[in-house]
């Protein structure tokens, strides 16, 4: 693992520890969408077996946006500097000016 990929994993997984904290939150996941749970679970997964750290990255602000979590200034602190680090928010349209990544549409 280089070292760019150890200081995203390790922001990403303090990022997600705070959203598992918060397990009061599941109460406002509807019951289309996958539960608080599983997509915690889904997360980690994604982050420390799949390597996935974009859509780690992309999950957590999706969920960021749709549910009234709460972060630490540290945490959001690591959620800036991860954004920065991959040059994206998410693939969304609507995000594209935030990709300043060499090559994008």
């Amino acid at each position: 693992m280089t070292g760019i990929n150890k200081l995203v994993e390790d922001k990403l997984l303090y990022i997600l520890s705070e959203l598992e904290q918060q397990k009061d939150i599941g109460d406002t996941y509807s019951k289309e969408s996958l539960p608080f749970e599983e997509e915690m679970e889904q997360i980690r997964e994604y982050i420390e077996f799949a390597g996935e750290y974009s859509v780690a990255y992309e999950t957590i602000v999706a969920t960021l946006e749709s549910h009234k979590f709460l972060l630490s200034s540290k945490a959001a602190v690591f959620l800036l500097e991860v954004g920065l680090v991959m040059g994206f928010k998410t693939e969304r349209e609507e995000d594209n000016f935030f990709n300043i990544r060499k090559g994008k549409d």
